[in-house]
């Protein structure tokens, strides 16, 4: 067996892994699945941009929006009111940070996403297990 296949077995199964987590999960979970997800995909952006890999970059951006726009549209405002409004405007920020193509401040930018994300992710860790 190759490394490559290796890779790529490896990476089925980590995949098969994410997929049964999600089916099983509640939506509190499904959350906490999403932005384990986005901390992760912002962790590749910044490696592409290290590497110069502008190809992969744009998959993960795209990957990264996406997760992104998935949590903006699960807020209940009705329900969270001032909360949901405050991380509406978080996700809209950290959408801006990583859309922005300026190569020069790719990284700090993408960093400084994934530290506003980390703590909204790590406050909702901190709740979820209640619920």
């Amino acid at each position: 067996m190759t490394f490559q296949s290796q890779i790529q077995r490896s990476s089925s199964y980590q995949s098969v892994a994410k997929e049964s987590r999600v089916l099983a999960a509640d939506p509190y979970e499904l959350v906490a699945v999403l932005f384990e997800e986005l901390r992760e995909t912002l962790n590749m952006m910044i490696e592409c941009a290290r590497r110069q890999d502008d190809a992969r970059l744009f998959q993960y951006r795209a990957k990264s929006l996406a997760i992104l726009n998935g949590l903006d549209e699960s807020l209940n405002f009705e329900v969270a009111g001032d909360l949901a409004q405050t991380l509406h405007i978080i996700y809209n920020e950290a959408a801006k940070r990583i859309q922005i193509d300026n190569k020069e401040s790719c990284v700090e930018r993408v960093e400084s996403a994934r530290e506003m994300i980390h703590e909204i992710e790590k406050a909702w860790s901190a709740i979820a297990p209640f619920h």
